[in-house]
This record gives structure tokens, sequence and C-alpha cells, in this order.
């Protein structure tokens, strides 16, 4: 029997050890992406991969589409920077194109084995460029999902043909959102991300003036107002996804500090401060928090709740944050209010290719301002001054394009105006100004306790002092739930809520008629200052529309008289604003969902 289980030992042994010998698998260590674009729309592309293998490799491949929208040629390849010959004898330290029905495929011979090599290679791809008449768009997948395996340490540059001003050229990235983009001097943006997944894209948008691309062809028509509307969609989508991912990383932090807490239970002095924490963190809890009871809750009913500015209603529903919905909600009231016109410029003659979109502007009604500017609020008075008076070329009036080409000002004043809102927010009494004292008390005691309790785990008792530790985290976070809003505030957000309901699936369109101009223009400011998306203002203008926007509206003056129209330039104000705000050019930042539609790049690998 003795020998019986020798033998089994033995033979298992030499079959993992056999296994493992045999193994063979590669890592991409590395990548240093450089894409320097020309005037004529080609892009000179250099690629540079830290290869690691681990067991005995022969080839390493890349393939080119051929029937997608770039083409590939003017190859070059380079090992361990030392260039290689073209040749077809797939000998080690050659390389060969390899044509297919579809693709082709670069394949660099090589002799590795447990061992790491630096793989060059550089080729000139045409067709990722388009220019059109107002812009040249870069649309360019940077790393396809062709690649299987997972890429670390990206480092990329894309340099345009010539320099540019500070504010261009506007970009995002797609494909993963811990991707992060920087500007650099000249119009240069470079990009970093620690890990790609494999079968995962990472791919560049930007909008360069057309005018450095003057040796390429001109596609008729416009193309900026179409991407920052499909961007708007994304950055949305990605700042979500974020908060969510943010959310879930809590939760699992919350859950791997109550089962360490119950594994360490059974320590006597762990246990005792644990349990103090808690009595403490409920004392505070329970002589702070009182939030207010209210009453039947009914739903969602379609009156307006107590004259509120718009932003102040942003303010409460967001539970102090204010977003780019406060500032778009404040420019309809103050026009609502005759304070300004939103005016469409008038035709002019049509040119050669094309149809061109009229230009929108804000206009100040000095009389109005002589008047009644004691009615405005100081937050509303400071975005009056930004528009008509820093941000304009022509006092008293600024246009769309211009906000658009002033982002990286715009931005800086919205992050300012941002703060006068909650000054003023705060006057309204809304929030509880006790619970936020408790919330202050026991998020700053609930992280003193904490670090004291890791430095005596460190120090002192071990890893037994996790428990209190983490019974101080648990008080921190959950004192973030002792503020909360008065009986008024609640008051008010619950009214507010049951509208904002209300709205979310009404039929604007079947009952028009029977609203009158002030809640037509109520619906459409305050529906903006709670964030309801596009859907609601696709139904509220179509509801508009049918009937006529003028008699509801008229603080819009369009020159244009379709029907369709109107509900263009309601859009054409919120997605340019908002994009504006929450992406502005040369501050950098992360990814965005969604993409997908960049010029492919072909995948690769190891053999």
């Amino acid at each position: 029997m003795k020998k019986i289980t020798a033998h089994l030992i033995i033979t298992a042994f030499l079959l993992l050890t056999g296994g493992h010998a045999t193994a063979r698998e590669y890592r991409i260590n590395s990548l240093d992406l450089t894409a320097e674009l020309a005037p004529d729309g080609s892009m000179q592309v250099h690629e540079e991969r830290e290869f690691l293998f681990e067991g005995s490799f022969s080839e390493v491949f890349r393939t080119f589409p051929l029937d997608g929208q770039a083409s590939f040629d003017d190859f070059e390849v380079w090992v361990d920077g030392r260039p290689l010959p073209f040749a077809d004898t797939r000998e080690p330290g050659t390389a060969m194109l390899d044509p297919h029905d579809d693709y082709q495929e670069l394949r660099i011979f090589i002799d590795a084995e447990d061992t790491s090599k630096l793989i060059g290679i550089s080729f000139v791809a045409t067709g990722a460029i388009e220019r059109y008449e107002d812009a040249a768009l870069l649309y360019y997948q940077l790393l396809s999902d062709e690649w299987a395996v997972p890429t670390n340490d990206i480092q990329a540059r894309i340099i345009p043909p010539e320099p540019l001003a500070d504010d261009q050229p506007r970009h995002w990235i797609h494909g993963s959102l811990d991707a992060v983009s920087t500007m650099e001097e000249e119009g240069v943006v470079t990009l970093s991300l620690d890990q790609l997944s494999g079968n995962q894209f990472l791919e560049i948008r930007a909008l360069y003036p057309e005018s450095v691309f003057t040796e390429m062809p001109q596609t008729s028509g416009a193309i900026t107002e179409d991407v920052l509307e499909e961007v708007a969609v994304l950055v949305e989508e990605a700042n979500r996804m974020r908060e969510e991912a943010l959310q879930r990383e809590i939760e699992e932090k919350e859950r791997a500090e109550r089962q360490a807490e119950r594994h360490q239970r059974g320590r006597q002095i762990a246990i005792p401060l644990a349990l103090l924490v808690v009595v403490l963190w409920t004392w505070l809890f329970r002589r702070y928090r009182n939030k207010p009871v209210m009453g039947e809750k009914p739903g969602a009913f379609s009156v307006l709740p107590d004259k509120e500015r718009p932003a102040m209603v942003n303010y409460l529903m967001n539970g102090t944050f204010v977003n780019s919905h406060a500032l778009i909600s404040t420019i309809f009231d103050l026009a609502y209010r005759d304070f300004i016109t939103i005016k469409e410029s008038e035709k002019k003659e049509k040119p050669l290719f094309g149809k061109p979109r009229p230009r929108l502007y804000f206009v100040l009604n000095k009389e109005k301002m002589e008047q009644a500017a004691s009615e405005l609020l100081p937050y509303e008075k400071k975005l009056i001054r930004f528009l008509f008076e820093d941000l304009a070329e022509t006092p008293g009036e600024v246009s769309l394009e211009r906000m658009k080409k002033k982002q990286t000002r715009t931005h800086r004043f919205f992050s300012s105006w941002t703060k006068t809102v909650k000054r003023e927010g705060k006057r309204k009494e809304w929030f509880d100004k006790r619970s936020i004292k408790g919330q202050q008390l026991g998020i700053f005691f609930g992280a003193l306790l904490m670090i004291g309790f890791l430095m005596l785990a460190v120090f002192l008792y071990g890893p037994w002092l996790l428990i209190p530790a983490g019974a101080s985290l648990l008080a921190l976070l959950g004192s973030i739930a002792i503020a909360h809003r008065t009986e008024a505030g609640e008051k008010a957000y619950q009214q507010w809520k049951y509208l904002r309901n209300y709205l979310k699936r009404h039929d604007f369109e079947s009952d028009m008629r029977e609203m009158d101009a002030f809640k037509v223009n109520a619906y459409l400011i305050y529906g903006m200052a709670m964030g309801l998306g596009p859907k609601y203002f696709k139904r509220l203008t179509k509801g508009v529309e049918s009937h006529g926007y003028q008699p509801y509206l008229p603080w819009i003056i369009l020159h244009q008289h379709s029907l369709g129209s109107f509900g263009d330039t309601v859009n054409q104000v919120i997605t340019t604003t908002s994009t504006t705000m929450s992406s502005a050019s040369g501050m950098g930042g992360g990814g965005t969902a969604g993409g997908g539609g960049g010029a492919a790049s072909g995948g690769g690998g190891a053999r």
C-alpha cells in the first residue's frame, strides 16, 4: 500500500512539474505610442511594446484591417532598438507582411525564451481623420479590442500638424473610465492608463481646427454640434458609472471590515473598544439626527410648489450639490423674466456646401436691468456680468459659439458661480444646521479613532485592533447620514419630488391647449433644474411645437419657422452649455463611457 501511494505521489509530481515546464504565456508590460498628424490627414504612428515571455516563443504578430475606415502602409519594425529587414525566410530577426482576405498580418520572427523583448512598429495610417467645414475630426482606436491579453502602463501622445492655441483640440477618451488625458503645450494631447484589459478598446476622439489639414479634401457640412451632443450623453453616463463603482467599493469595504470584526471577536481588548465606539456613535446619531416625520406621501402631482428660483431647486434636490442644470435653468428663468432674450441670427446666404445652423445669441435687456436689477439674486447678477461683460465680445450680447470657444474661462467661472449659489441656498435653512454639526463631529472623531486604533495595531497590539478601527470607520461613514433637511426643507423637497415624478411620465402633446403659458414655462425651466433628461425635453418641446411655441415662450426669437426649429434651439442651448461646463478643453480628465466608433487599428499577440 505504501509503495502504491509513493508511486502515485511521484507520478503526480512529474505531471505537475512537466506541465509547468511546457507552459507558455506572455504579458505586455508597457506600451508607448506616438501619433504625429500630417496636413494631408495621415498619421505617422510609432508603437513600442515590451513583451515578457514565459516559455519559448518564435513570433510576434500585429494585424491591420483591410476593409476598415483606415488604411495602413510604410511599415518599419525593430526589436530591442535594432531594425529588422523584411524577408520571406521566416528566420529569427526578420519580418514579413502576410496578406489575408480582410486583413494583413505583420509577422515578426524572434527567438525568445523566458525573457523580455522591446518590439517597435512604425506605420502610416490614413483615413482616421475627416475634415468638415467647421472642424476636423480624429476618431481612432489607439488599441482595438482584438488584443487578447491586458496591456499595462500605457503612455500615448497625439501631436498636431502645427502648434495650436491653448484651448485646442477639444478631445475625449473612450473605452476606459480610468484613462487620464492632459493638454500639453501647442496642442499636444497626452494619455496615460495603468492597465487596459484584454479584448477592450481605447480610442481618442478630437476636434481640430480644419485649417491645419489644408492638404486633405473637405467634406461638406458641419460636425462639431453632432460630436458635442453625443459626447454630452457619454460624459453623463461615465459620471454615473463612476458613482456606482465608488458605491460598490464602499459596500465591499464595509463587508470586509464586518467580516474582520467577526473573526477577531474573541480578543479581550478589541471587543470592548469596538462596543464603546458603537455606543458613542449611537448616542451621537440619536442626539443629532431627529429627522422630521412627514405625513402621507401623495406620489406625484402637477401642482407647482411655492415659487423658488430654479438654481435653488437644483441645490435642494441634489443635497446642496449644484450642477450645470442650475446654470442652464437660471438662463432660461432670466429669459422668462425678460432680463435676457434668446435670439437666433437672421439667415445669411446659403454657402456653397452644406446647410448651416443659425447662430444663437443671449441678448441682455438693458431697459429691464435698469428698472428691476434689485429683483436679481447675487448669483443671477454674477451670471449676467460674466455673460455680457466678461465673456462677450460685444457688450450686452454673447453667442453660444463664444461660450464654446472660451471653455476654460467658462469652466472656471462655473466653479466660482456654484459657491455663490450655495451661499444663497444656506439662507433658505432647508438643511438642519444642528444635524450638520453632528455629522461633522461624527466624521472627525470617527477618523481620529480609526487612525489611533490603526497606529496601535501597527505598533502595539497587532491586527486585533483592526476590529475597533473598523468600527470607527463605520462610524465615520454612518455619520454622513446624520445630516438631514429641516421640516421646511423636507416639505419643499417632497413637493418638488412629486412634481418631478409627474413630469417624468406626462404626455404634454395630448393636452397642451389646456395648459397656460405660465405652466409651460415652469415645466421647461424647473424640469431642467431638477435634472430631467433628453426624453422629457423631447416630449415637452414636441407638445409646444404642435401648438406653436410663440404664445408660450416669447423670449425665444427664431427666424426660421419650421415646427422642429424650436426644439432644436432648446436642445442646442442645453447641449452646448452642459458640455462646456462638464468637459472644458485643456483641463484634462478621465475617460468617458461609450465610443467604439473610431477607425479600427487591428490587434496582435505572440506565438
